[in-house]
C-alpha cells in the first residue's frame, strides 16, 4: 500500500476535524458530563505521542460510551492498521461499511483493511467503490494507483494523473511516483520528464532529484548526474555520503579528474574524520602521490578499522611503505587475533614479520598457512621465496615446482625458479628453459631478460648475455641489482668503461646498507687498470651519466633556517639551454614571491625584504645560489674534472670552482665556487631519470643560513634519454 506523506496528513487531519466536529455528540452520548469526549481526546494525545495501545484502548472506550459514532471507529481502525492488529481492524472497518455505506470515505477505510490482510480484489472493489461514490475521492485513487503499481503499470499512471487533477498541490510526489512506475516499465525517458516534472515542482523534495541523478548515472551520462548531485549539495552541503558519491564519480575512469575528487573527499572527511569512503579515497590519492605517511594519517581515522579486515591491511601496507615497519606488525597482530581464521590477515602478517627481520617467525607462518590452504598461491610463493632467500633450496624447489604443477604459465614463477637455479650454477639447462618460457609469455619484463641474461653469463654465453642485459636496461633502468649484473657481463667481456657505468649506477641506485657489493665490484675493476686509465673511466662515467645541457624543470619544495627561523615554500625550476635558467619562489595558492631571471653574462633578480636581513647581503647570497643552480643544470662542474683523482673522496679545482665526489667517486657531493669560500652547494639523494642521475636535494649552506631544495619526482620535466654508453 502507498500512501503520500500529504494524504497520509490530510487523511489525519480530516478525522481530527470530524472527530472535533462530533464532540457535542460525544458528550451527550457520555451523559452530558463530557467522558466519551474526554477519552477520545486523551486517545488523541496518546496517539500523537507514540503510546499506540494506550490510544486504542481509549478509543475502544468511545465505542462502549458512544457505540453509533462512526468517526471513532475510522480512527480506531486506521490505528489498529499502523500497529498491525488487523483483526480489530476488520472487525471496525465492517461496523463502518454497514452503517456509513454512502460515504466514499469508509469504503476507502475498508479497502485498506482488505488490502493489509491480502484480500487484493476486495481491496480493489471497495476502491472502486468509494470512487463510484465520490469521483472527487482522490485517497481512492491514489489507493487504486498503489494498488495497480506492481502489475499494470499504465493504468496505475492512469488512476494517479486523475489523482493530480483533484490534488495538484501534490504534483511534486505524483511526478516522483510515476517517473517510478515508468522506471519499473522500463519507460525510462518517460520516467526522466516526470522526474524533471517533479524536480520543477518542488526543488526541495529531494527523493525524486536523487532517483534523477542517479538515471544519469545508470546510462552513463556522467556530466548530467554530477550536475544534479552538485545541485544536490547546495541543499544538503554537509551530506557527507552525498560529498563522498561526488568524489567518486570525479574520480571514475568516465572523468578521470582526481583533483576535483579530493576536493569532495576532503569536503567529506572535514565534517567527519571517521568516514569510511572519504578515508579511503584520501588514503589512495595520497598513495599515488607516494605520500605513505600521509596515506596513513587519512585511514587510520577511519570506521572501517574496527570491522573491516581489508582496512586494517591497507593501513599496515601504509605503515610498511613509509618505514613504520614495527607499527604495521603490531596492527597486523591485533588483527590477527582479532580475525584467527583470515588468511589474507595470516599472510600479511608473515610478510609483516619478514619486513622486521623475523623471517623464522615468518616462515613458520607461511608454512601453516600452506599446509591449511593449499591453494592459497600467493602465501605458496612467498614461502618458496623466503626458502630460497634463506639457502633452503630444496624446500623452494619442491614449493615453485608445485606452483608450476598448478599453473605451468605462471611466468613470475618460471622467472623465480629459473634465476634461483641459475644464481647458484645449478641445473643450468632447466633453468635456461624456464627463463625463456618466462620471456616469452612477457617479452617486455626487465627482469625476465636480466634472467637470461644472467643464466647466459653462468654459461658462459657472453654474447648472448650482453645483448639480454641491454634489453633488460632499456626496459628497467632503476633497478641497482640489473645494473650490478650488467656490470658482471661487460667487465667479462673486457668493456671496463661500460662496467664501471653499471656498477656507479647500481652504487648510487642501492641503498646504503647493500653498497658494499658494486663498492667492491668499482675496487676489483679499478684495482687492474693502470691510473690514468682508471681516471679516464671515472671522467667518462661522470661526463655521461649527467643531465647537465639539457632542458629540465621541475617543481620542488624550499626550505630555508635563517636566525632560527624556518621557512618552507615551493619554488619552480627552469633550465633551457645553453645559459638560461629561471628561478621562481612561490607563496601560498601559488602565488609568486620572487624570481631570479639568467642568461649568458644577465642576472635580474626580484627585491625581497626580510626582516632582520642586509638587503644587500640577500641579493648576494641569492644571486650565487641562483648561479650556482646554473651551473650545475647546465654541466659546468664537468669542467672541474679534466684533472686525475689520486685518491677516493678527493676534490679538484677547476676553473671557476672546486668539485668534491663521493668516497667511491660517483658523483659530486660537494661545489664550492673558489670566488666564495663561506658558501657550500652539497648536491645530495640521487635517482635515476631516463638514464641520467639527478640529485633530490640541492643543500646550500651560507653564513647564518641554510637553504634546501627537494625536487619533485613526480613532476619533474626531463625528455632526455641517455644511452650511457651501453653496446
Amino acid at each position: 500500500m502507498i500512501f503520500s506523506a500529504q494524504t497520509k496528513e490530510f487523511m489525519f487531519k480530516k478525522i481530527v476535524f470530524a472527530l472535533l466536529l462530533s464532540g457535542p455528540a460525544l458528550c451527550a452520548a457520555g451523559g452530558g458530563n463530557g467522558e466519551a469526549y474526554l477519552h477520545f481526546m486523551n486517545g488523541m494525545v496518546q496517539e500523537r505521542r507514540g503510546n499506540y495501545n494506550l490510544a486504542l484502548q481509549e478509543y475502544q472506550l468511545v465505542m462502549a460510551l458512544a457505540p453509533g459514532e462512526v468517526t471513532v471507529y475510522k480512527q480506531a481502525l486506521n490505528l489498529a492498521l499502523q500497529v498491525g492488529k488487523l483483526e480489530d481492524a476488520a472487525r471496525w472497518a465492517e461496523f463502518v461499511v454497514s452503517v456509513d455505506s454512502a460515504a466514499a470515505e469508509s469504503w476507502v477505510f475498508y479497502g485498506n483493511v482488505k488490502w493489509a490482510r491480502g484480500d487484493i480484489d476486495a481491496a480493489r472493489g471497495a476502491y472502486e467503490k468509494a470512487f463510484a461514490l465520490d469521483p472527487g475521492n482522490h485517497e481512492a485513487l491514489y489507493q487504486l494507483a498503489s494498488l495497480s503499481s506492481s502489475k499494470d503499470q499504465e493504468k496505475a499512471v492512469e488512476y494517479l494523473r486523475k489523482y493530480l487533477e483533484l490534488r495538484p498541490q501534490d504534483a511534486p510526489d505524483v511526478y516522483y511516483q510515476i517517473a517510478v512506475l515508468y522506471n519499473l516499465k522500463g519507460a525510462y525517458g518517460e520516467a526522466e520528464k516526470n522526474l524533471i516534472l517533479s524536480k520543477r515542482a518542488d526543488s526541495f523534495y529531494l527523493q525524486p532529484r536523487y532517483m534523477l541523478a542517479n538515471y544519469y548515472e545508470t546510462k552513463t551520462d556522467t556530466a548530467a548526474a554530477l550536475a544534479e548531485y552538485r545541485e544536490l549539495l547546495e541543499l544538503e552541503s554537509r551530506n557527507t555520503e552525498l560529498l563522498t558519491h561526488v568524489g567518486e564519480l570525479y574520480a571514475s575512469p568516465a572523468v578521470g579528474d582526481m583533483a576535483a575528487a579530493e576536493k569532495y573527499f576532503l569536503l567529506a572527511w572535514g565534517l567527519d574524520k571517521t568516514e569510511p569512503a572519504a578515508c579511503f579515497w584520501l588514503s589512495v590519492i595520497s598513495e599515488e602521490r607516494r605520500d605513505f605517511a600521509g596515506a596513513a594519517a587519512y585511514m587510520e581515522g577511519s570506521r572501517a578499522l574496527k570491522d573491516d579486515p581489508g582496512s586494517v591491511l591497507r593501513l599496515a601496507y601504509y605503515y610498511t611503505q613509509s618505514g613504520r615497519y614495527l607499527k604495521a606488525v603490531e596492527m597486523l597482530e591485533g588483527a590477527l587475533e582479532k580475525w584467527p581464521g583470515n588468511n589474507e590477515v595470516a599472510y600479511f602478517m608473515a610478510l609483516g614479520y619478514d619486513d622486521t627481520g623475523k623471517t623464522a617467525k615468518a616462515l613458520e607462518l607461511l608454512k601453516k598457512l600452506v599446509a591449511k590452504v593449499p591453494g592459497y598461491a600467493e602465501a605458496r610463493m612467498q614461502y618458496a621465496v623466503l626458502c630460497e632467500r634463506e639457502g633452503h633450496m630444496a624446500e623452494a624447489e619442491e614449493h615453485f615446482r608445485y606452483l608450476l604443477g598448478v599453473n605451468p604459465g605462471n611466468a613470475t614463477v618460471l622467472n623465480y625458479l629459473g634465476y634461483a637455479l641459475a644464481d647458484r650454477g645449478l641445473k643450468l639447462e632447466e633453468a635456461q628453459a624456464f627463463i625463456l618460457k618466462a620471456v616469452a609469455l612477457d617479452p617486455n619484463s626487465g627482469a625476465y631478460r636480466d634472467s637470461l641474461a644472467w643464466v647466459y653469463f653462468k654459461r658462459g654465453e657472453t654474447a648472448l648475455a650482453r645483448s639480454e642485459i641491454t634489453s633488460a636496461l632499456n626496459l628497467v633502468s632503476d633497478d641497482a641489482v640489473i645494473w650490478t649484473h650488467a656490470g658482471d657481463i661487460y667487465a667479462a667481456a673486457g668493456e671496463n668503461d661500460a662496467a664501471l657505468t653499471a656498477y656507479k649506477t647500481s652504487w648510487l641506485l642501492e641503498k646504503p646498507v647493500k653498497r658494499a657489493v658494486p663498492a667492491g665490484k668499482i675496487k676489483a675493476l679499478l684495482k687492474n687498470i693502470p691510473d690514468n686509465g682508471a681516471g679516464d673511466l671515472r671522467r667518462s662515467f661522470l661526463r655521461s651519466s649527467s643531465p647537465g645541457g639539457i632542458e629540465f624543470s621541475s617543481f620542488a619544495k624550499v626550505q630555508a633556517r635563517l636566525r632560527g627561523k624556518t621557512f618552507k615554500l615551493d619554488a619552480v625550476l627552469h633550465f633551457s639551454p645553453p645559459d638560461k635558467f629561471t628561478l621562481s619562489v612561490m607563496g601560498p595558492l601559488m602565488v609568486p614571491l620572487w624570481k631570479a631571471k639568467l642568461s649568458g653574462n644577465d642576472m635580474s633578480m626580484d627585491a625581497l625584504s626580510l626582516n632582520g636581513v642586509d638587503p644587500a647581503a640577500f641579493e648576494y647570497w641569492s644571486a650565487l645560489v641562483a648561479q650556482e643552480l646554473r651551473a650545475w643544470f647546465a654541466g659546468e662542474y664537468l669542467y672541474a674534472t679534466d684533472g686525475a683523482w689520486k685518491a677516493a673522496g678527493e676534490c679538484i679545482a677547476g676553473p671557476e670552482r672546486e668539485v668534491c665526489l663521493d668516497p667511491e667517486m660517483a658523483w659530486p657531493v660537494k661545489i664550492t665556487p673558489l670566488r666564495e669560500k663561506k658558501f657550500a652547494f652539497l648536491p645530495g639523494n640521487y635517482f635515476l631519470k631516463n638514464r641520467y642521475l639527478f640529485p633530490q636535494t640541492l643543500d646550500f649552506k651560507m653564513p647564518f643560513v641554510t637553504l634546501r631544495f627537494t625536487l619533485d619526482r613526480e613532476q619533474l620535466n626531463f625528455e632526455a634519454v641517455n644511452g650511457l654508453k651501453l653496446p
